[in-house]
């Protein structure tokens, strides 16, 4: 596996990412079946991320988050990069408590950069963060489930999807941009509580 083929060049963003296959997402594949879910309907579970060359890559990529020497080979790729901004997960999310844990190392020793993971899988982040503390330059966003319905007010930071709804906290400006982030940098903020995404 090249490292450099790890990473996503996601030209919505200000940096890379990177991705698993969303047919793997444990309570995405669940919320993909349930009409009104934000999972219903998926990007990353047609088009082109039906095509065997895509999903061969989501399984290699799944392979390395997998791989004994992941942490050390991800904070090599990430010290690479130069933008100071990186997403986890522009597909798919987090699989395991061992998976969340890596992830937290990796943030842990690349502090020059901001981190931002969106998430469905709470009930793992909760077992993870247990054992070890979110470092303060990532954001973690737990996910509403449902279109139009706004996140939990307990949660710290989370996200929702909105249709017919008025936005929930920050409104990603994304479709008035050309689909693009721009200067907008609230996914990766602390100071912005839910931000609230266009379903498209």
């Amino acid at each position: 596996m090249r490292g450099k083929t790890m990473l996503s060049n996601t030209s919505k963003m200000p940096g890379k990412s990177i991705s698993l296959d969303a047919f793997e997402c444990i309570t995405g594949s669940k919320l993909a079946e349930v009409p009104g879910s934000v999972c219903h309907g998926c990007y990353a579970r047609k088009g082109r991320y039906r095509m065997p060359n895509v999903k061969n890559k989501m399984a290699e990529r799944m392979e390395f988050f997998n791989s004994i020497d992941f942490v050390p080979r991800m904070i090599a790729l990430l010290n690479k990069t130069r933008s100071e901004y990186f997403r986890w997960f522009d597909s798919g999310d987090v699989q395991s408590v061992r998976m969340a844990l890596n992830i937290i190392d990796v943030i842990e020793a690349t502090p020059e950069k901001r981190h931002w993971i969106p998430t469905k899988e709470r009930a793992i982040w909760v077992e993870a963060l247990k054992i070890k503390a979110l470092p303060d330059n990532a954001v973690l966003r737990y996910s509403a489930t449902m279109i139009d319905t706004a996140p939990p007010q307990a949660w710290q930071h989370s996200s929702a999807v909105i249709k017919d709804a008025n936005p929930i906290g920050h409104e990603c400006p994304a479709p008035q941009q050309g689909g693009k982030c721009g200067n907008c940098r609230a996914c990766w903020s602390k100071d912005i509580k839910t931000v609230s995404y266009h379903k498209h």
